[in-house]
């Protein structure tokens, strides 16, 4: 394992680096969504999903946070080992499009979650636009923590332990897309009503592999 310096941002620790470090942009992360499996309806706004991985790994797919999480959206490692098949310093150097590809099956998992389609029947939510990097900030910062969010009705009504709030990672997501990147069409056209709203999530919760941020100590 080559480990990197130590270096601090808004949206991670960098504490080690696996193989090559990287520097994609957020229109090759958006292009790699875009050739993986991920829903073609999420495809359609993916151009705050290449803003979301330079959110979360600032382009760099083989950096780990030094707790929990590795690669271009950083996974943790229970999901690391689901869907990739692998460990944490193996994951860290596959490439670009497998990192997503199986990102792209951890969020297509996490879309079933009642929350989230809930979500998806939404134009907006506490004055934010519900899109692709929205709903994946939902599945990214756990299903289970985006439900108390939503029984909120406020984008305050969970924050991580560094006080960043779902809404926090949909903007940022946002802000840090291409300007020039264009969205695709969605196959079928979604709108408010597609899913339903009384949908019972305490029948349904959230597995604890949903969560991209919070593990058990014996995962670190």
């Amino acid at each position: 394992m080559a480990v990197g310096q130590i270096l601090t941002s808004d949206a991670f620790a960098q504490r080690g680096q696996y193989c090559e470090r990287t520097n994609y942009s957020a229109q090759d992360i958006t292009d790699a969504v875009r050739n993986s499996s991920l829903r073609d309806d999420l495809k359609s706004t993916s151009c705050s999903l290449g803003g979301l991985g330079r959110y979360e790994s600032g382009g760099n797919k083989s950096v780990y946070n030094g707790s929990c999480c590795t690669g271009i959206f950083q996974l943790n490692n229970a999901n690391v080992r689901k869907y990739a098949g692998t460990d944490r310093e193996g994951y860290g150097c596959l490439s670009l499009q497998q990192q997503v590809n199986a990102w792209a099956n951890l969020t297509n998992d996490g879309y079933n979650a009642g929350v989230v389609r809930q979500l998806a029947s939404m134009q907006t939510f506490d004055g934010q636009k519900v899109d692709a990097g929205f709903l994946s900030s939902c599945i990214q910062l756990g299903t289970g923590n985006c439900q108390k969010m939503v029984s909120s009705g406020r984008c305050s009504g969970f924050a991580d332990i560094n006080g960043t709030t779902i809404c926090d990672m949909a903007r940022s997501a946002r802000s840090m897309a291409d300007p020039n990147c264009k969205e695709g069409k969605a196959s079928c056209t979604q709108g408010p009503g597609d899913f339903p709203t009384n949908i019972g999530v305490a029948a349904n919760p959230p597995t604890s592999d949903m969560a991209n941020v919070i593990v058990g100590p014996a995962e670190v």
